[in-house]
């Protein structure tokens, strides 16, 4: 009985334990966040699969999915199709890079060698079959044995050896059948050297203007797609199976004896599903608005039509009652590229494609289009105003949008001082919050770049008077100066309102350039700033970084350069970044800067003189090396990243420092048996001295707090793992008063 307690107050301690957490994940460990609404391609295998840009998932038929990903194995997040092998039991994955994965189960064997192919540029399709993959290329048909995890051969159909396009392939009984760039071409399956081109002839199509992009076997002949038309290829004749006026076909497919088609009306924009038997006239037609929007992949198995959408995900269509169920996993409704912003409470981002917002709240992704937010397109970037709690967002067409108390406001230049384009757009790019609760917003296509709603509801405008017409990010700094990046090699622009913000007498403005005397900026094209805890400015350009490290002088006659540090890593050491295209800029509870470019991440030390990480696509889950924007979670540390192939993060090790140490938090506590990661002390203030003691007050470890944050390993100070028992946490703050804090519990069996 004794046991059974002990057990359930652990149980409990735990829950309770990640729940404070925020289901963060442990430290040094990573989350991906992948949106599932576009949904590429749908296969029939051991259960259906579907295929995003970033990822697969899988129904398990219970409630739940089967994901896989980087996190699970996958060794790209770029997807470019993917198939599945009866014989062997497989799911065949391609990527954009010409990588390839064979996945059975759980197990995910990587094949290579098509990405030291610099020919191949792009991977159209497979085909499978007895264990073999079919790969269409650009340059031709590779062969792959999926048994055996090797490439076979090649087929290059050209002739004399030129490469032709392949789109699709397919064969019968008799024979095997490639659409390529120039028809469809077919050779005998007895023939054993289809490698050599002269093995293939033209079967339909010589002479075609526009490529044959799909084709398909059926028991009567060659289904092919020809323009907006299916047509049936059979030895004395042609038949037409498919047209509709002023229809496109997006997807269609051929199995279970069934034809299935997903069209787009060029005009009306509304989207259908047809099916039927193929030797069958009458196509049921089915349609569902405000769902079925753009059908990218289609398919019918066991009775029902899996349609994926382009927009809204994955769907199971009932033929016989015309009911669409959605099967889409939980994650941000659209792709995140700059518009993220990390709070203590949220993860707060949107899509520059896909409408409303996406907060990430307990684990879980909130879609909100509600009340205005659906009308919300082409986000660029978000900020909250710590000031009335208000979420701000800049728009590439509609002005800047205000997301306060369950309520969307919209300013554009009808109800406020921003400006707009001819055609009646308005571009806003950066906004950010100052101390007094104004919001200040920068404004493209006009020289009044920067614009500011106070409190009371007021607008005004200021025109900078350089003639900069491309005002970008914005950040603020301890005297209240707004600094602008440009968006076309502009450099920066400070501006610096004066005591008043209704009268321009005493404004003051400022444009950094590079070149010494200019302003020392490593380039011109300044991609983003950030202020750190010191005050200091950090500009990321497409030619490294610049510090301004004495704001406060810079309309003084001394004025401030920037200066362009060096960093050591290794044995070398060299301008930082120097001819890296930094992109983002994030600070950290520590003051340690992340750093986003177009070759992943990197996290220096708060001065910039030592590289603490480098994160790539190669040696980490890190989904794409194109870094678009990073935001750091204050509370947990966890740092968020946008790439080229979708958001993911990283459970760091600094939070935000407190004023005062009244709520320590330890997680894991209790640390079960087995744990031997990193065990998290938060809630410090700034570099408080943590010492770990025994309950006789003899001490085991120390350490100092990164921000607000302190790690310990588990161990003592000879680096042996502690023994099982209660420790207590011990917290010195820059008064030098000592308290216990809280207290841990190590369980037996570490």
């Amino acid at each position: 009985m004794l046991g059974i307690k002990r057990s359930l107050f652990f149980i409990g301690c735990w829950l309770l334990t990640i729940q404070a957490f925020s289901q963060a994940p442990p430290i040094g460990n990573w989350r991906v966040h992948h949106s599932y609404t576009a949904a590429l391609q749908v296969v029939q295998g051991d259960k259906i699969y579907t295929a995003t840009k970033e990822a697969i998932f899988s129904d398990n038929n219970t409630g739940g999915f089967e994901y896989f990903n980087k996190l699970t194995g996958l060794s790209e997040a770029s997807i470019a199709t993917i198939e599945w092998d009866r014989e062997t039991a497989q799911l065949v994955v391609a990527y954009t890079n010409n990588n390839i994965d064979v996945i059975k189960g759980g197990l995910v064997k990587n094949i290579y060698d098509l990405v030291r192919t610099s020919n191949i540029k792009t991977i159209n399709s497979i085909y499978c079959d007895k264990g073999m993959a079919y790969v269409s290329t650009n340059i031709g048909v590779v062969v792959i044995n999926v048994s055996k995890y090797e490439i076979k051969e090649s087929w290059i159909l050209g002739p004399n050896g030129s490469s032709i396009e392949v789109f699709s392939i397919t064969k019968d009984s008799n024979f095997w059948y490639t659409a390529t760039s120039t028809g469809i071409y077919k050779s005998p399956l007895s023939n054993t050297n289809l490698a050599d081109a002269k093995s293939w002839t033209i079967f339909y199509g010589a002479g075609m203007l526009a490529p044959i992009k799909k084709i398909s076997s059926a028991p009567t002949g060659l289904i092919i797609e020809k323009n907006d038309s299916l047509l049936l290829i059979q030895p004395n004749s042609t038949t037409t199976l498919f047209y509709k006026t002023s229809e496109q076909i997006k997807t269609w497919q051929f199995n279970e004896q069934k034809i299935t088609i997903g069209t787009t009306n060029v005009l009306t924009k509304r989207a259908f599903i047809y099916h039927s038997a193929i030797d069958n006239p009458n196509l049921l037609v089915f349609e569902q608005a405000g769902i079925l929007n753009h059908p990218s992949t289609c398919m019918f198995s066991n009775g029902s039509i899996w349609i994926g959408d382009s927009a809204s995900g994955l769907f199971k269509l009932d033929p016989t009652n015309k009911t669409f169920t959605s099967i889409v996993p939980n994650g941000p409704a659209g792709q995140i590229t700059s518009a993220l912003e990390a709070t203590s409470t949220a993860i707060i981002a949107a899509s520059n494609t896909t409408p409303g917002i996406f907060i990430l709240e307990n684990g879980k992704w909130l879609n909100q289009k509600q009340n205005g937010l659906d009308t919300l397109t082409g986000v660029q970037s978000i900020t909250t105003n710590n000031y009335d709690n208000s979420v701000w967002l800049t728009t590439a067409q509609k002005g800047v949008a205000q997301w306060h108390n369950n309520k969307l406001q919209i300013f554009n230049p009808q109800n406020s001082s921003l400006k707009g384009a001819a055609n009646n757009t308005c571009f806003t790019s950066g906004v950010a919050g100052d101390t007094k609760g104004n919001s200040w917003v920068s404004n493209l296509g006009t020289t009044i770049s920067l614009h500011v709603k106070q409190p009371d509801g007021k607008w005004t405008g200021f025109t900078n008077p350089f003639g900069v017409t491309d005002a970008g990010a914005l950040a603020i700094d301890e005297a209240s100066q707004i600094w602008c990046t440009t968006k076309n090699a502009n450099g920066l622009l400070v501006y610096h309102p004066g005591n008043s913000l209704t009268s321009s007498a005493d404004d003051k403005w400022k444009q950094y350039k590079a070149g010494a005397g200019l302003g020392n900026l490593p380039s011109n094209q300044v991609n983003c700033i950030a202020k750190d805890k010191n005050g200091f400015i950090w500009i990321g350009t497409d030619k490294g970084i610049g510090i301004i490290q004495c704001a406060e002088n810079i309309f003084t006659p001394a004025g401030c350069d920037a200066l362009l540090p060096v960093v050591q890593q290794d044995r070398f050491a060299g301008l930082l970044f120097k001819d890296e295209n930094v992109q983002t800029i994030a600070v950290d509870g520590a003051d340690r800067k992340w750093i986003g470019t177009k070759n992943g991440v990197w996290l220096i030390s708060a001065t910039g003189e030592k590289v603490i990480y480098r994160f790539s696509s190669s040696n980490s889950p890190l989904l794409g090396n194109d870094i678009s924007k990073i935001s750091v979670d204050p509370l947990t540390g966890e740092v968020f990243i946008a790439t080229n192939n979708g958001l993911c993060s990283f459970r760091s090790t600094a939070t935000e420092p407190v004023s005062t140490q009244e709520k320590v938090l330890v997680f894991p506590n209790p640390v079960p048996p087995g744990y031997s990661g990193s065990i998290a002390i938060r809630g410090l203030t700034n570099n408080a001295l943590v010492k770990i003691t025994n309950l006789y007050g003899a001490l085991v470890y120390q350490t100092r707090a990164l921000g607000g944050q302190a790690i310990w390993d588990g161990k003592n100070t000879n680096g042996v793992k502690v023994a099982s028992g209660i420790y207590l946490i011990i917290c010195r703050d820059d008064s030098g008063v000592e308290k216990i804090a809280t207290k841990i519990t190590i369980v037996q069996g570490r």
